[in-house]
């Protein structure tokens, strides 16, 4: 059984009644310096916001069967993307779920899912958040809903402070708190047949006029999940979200002593009960060849692990010599140094890889409890497009059965 989180509506509890007019002071005090403190050593101070209309009840939690496995993707074409989610849909995955990169948009991808499937969930894995405006974001997956009645998932991320200045050209100081503005504007404008939009926050203003014949989303709303690698927006996950987007460098134990000790203090901050969900992407790699799987699987586990964001889950392993040496390589732009920096201990607790058959096994001892929902994760970074492809069919034939 997993815990699936009401969506959030707004009214729902005092303490997110409050964050939803001042989520920038929530933010300053809850996630900008990095920690919230427990219980009786500080409390964020909340006092001040402005009273508004709305039952005031608590976040339910449900229960619900565990989902079948999904599949999440980077990297590749569009038409490689489309060709794996009708794979993964004749094989009972329960979603498929697109990254973006400078190569390829998810809004795009999941367009062009949405318009060849018709069963399979879908959600982004993850769209950058400042990439577009609140308003462009809550636009995109109305019309993405259109295509996929009932299907769709939007999952948020800010992406690194590469993405944000270099290749986007912005500032973005306040990530987090800029994150917690947008989830807002973006459930403002999804009710906007209902209530005009009128927000005016630290980092983002929306006006809207209440539009009653715009037709409402196919569910009411959709679920907006957040990733990252840190306490903090793991903790405003679990105050503001509907669920979180796991990395694909987690471990079992990383998820339980680290992640969701941070989702379940957002959670109590924001009076939320019950366990946040989880949707967690794997490192999978799979072949004949079980040692060609192994470098596979290293190769994009380094790619990973030369991010600031891996940092929480390499201090919590012990995993200092290992990430020294794959930076080092990193800096040299030495890939295969990179990989080969990936040890066999690092790569145990945070990949599937191998033979079918040693990949299920490797699923089975290390992750088949730990997430809520498992997506296997395929990068097509640093390998060729066939070698890609390959990977992806073999992940949809391996893992067809589980949870089936």
């Amino acid at each position: 059984m997993r815990r699936q989180v009401r969506p959030y509506r707004r009214g729902d509890h005092r303490n997110l009644k409050e964050l939803s007019t001042i989520p920038v002071g929530y933010a300053r005090l809850a996630f900008s310096r990095g920690h919230i403190r427990r219980r009786g050593r500080c409390r964020p101070r909340l006092a001040a916001a402005r009273p508004q209309p709305g039952a005031i009840t608590g976040m339910e939690v449900q229960m619900s069967a565990v989902t079948a496995p999904g599949l999440a993707i980077q990297g590749g074409t569009v038409p490689l993307v489309v060709e794996a989610g009708q794979l993964a849909e004749r094989n009972g995955f329960h979603s498929v779920w697109s990254s973006e990169f400078y190569d390829r948009s998810a809004v795009v991808t999941l367009a062009a899912l949405a318009a060849v499937t018709s069963r399979i969930q879908l959600g982004s894995s993850i769209a950058w958040a400042f990439a577009r405006t609140p308003i462009t974001l809550a636009t995109d997956f109305r019309s993405l809903d259109d295509l996929a009645p009932g299907r769709m998932s939007m999952g948020l991320g800010t992406g690194n402070p590469q993405v944000i200045g270099d290749w986007h050209g912005l500032s973005a100081p306040k990530p987090v708190a800029r994150l917690v503005e947008i989830i807002e504007i973006i459930r403002q404008v999804w009710n906007v047949h209902e209530r005009p939009v009128a927000y005016d926050g630290k980092f983002f203003r929306c006006h809207l006029a209440l539009d009653p014949l715009l037709p409402a989303l196919s569910t009411g709303t959709l679920p907006i999940l957040l990733a990252g690698g840190r306490a903090p927006i793991i903790r405003a996950a679990g105050a503001v979200a509907d669920g979180l987007v796991g990395q694909p460098f987690w471990s079992a134990a990383f998820v339980r002593d680290f992640v969701h000790p941070a989702l379940s203090e957002g959670a109590e901050l924001a009076g939320r009960t019950g366990r946040i969900p989880v949707t967690g992407m794997i490192i999978t790699a799979i072949g004949d060849d079980s040692a060609q799987a192994r470098a596979t699987a290293a190769m994009q586990a380094a790619i990973f692990l030369t991010r600031k964001s891996a940092d929480p889950f390499l201090q919590f392993h012990g995993f200092a010599a290992e990430i020294a040496a794959v930076r080092e390589a990193f800096e040299r732009r030495d890939f295969r140094g990179m990989a080969a920096a990936v040890s066999e201990r690092m790569l145990d607790v945070l990949a599937v890889f191998g033979t079918p058959q040693e990949a299920r096994e490797r699923y089975r001892a290390n992750f088949e409890s730990v997430y809520e929902q498992p997506l296997f994760y395929s990068s097509g970074k640093g390998m060729p497009l066939e070698h890609f492809r390959d990977n992806v069919h073999a992940i949809c034939e391996t893992f067809s059965d589980v949870h089936a």
